[in-house]
Order: C-alpha cells, then structure tokens, then sequence
C-alpha cells in the first residue's frame, strides 16, 4: 500500500533544535526531520 507523504515547514526554536539534534545522535537518525517523524509515529502509536 503506497502512502501519500505530505511536506510541512515548521519553525522551532534553538532549544528544541538542540533536543532534536541529540535525539538524532543517540538514535543514529540522519536528520532532523526523520527524528520528528518516528517520535511522532512513535507518540501517535501509544494514543
């Protein structure tokens, strides 16, 4: 089954980006975006 991706453009500020770019070393995620889209999958899974 093939899923639509959708693209958003968000703003965050320095301290969330700093969160997410540890998120992603620990992770050993390439971006950014890719660390926001598993711990959304991540926290839509659990609701």
């Amino acid at each position: 089954m093939y899923m639509a991706m959708k693209r958003f453009m968000v703003s965050i500020p320095e301290e969330m980006e700093r969160a997410l770019e540890k998120e992603r070393k620990e992770r050993m995620l390439e971006t950014v975006p890719e660390v926001i889209r598993v711990i959304l999958s991540e926290y839509l899974r659990k609701k």
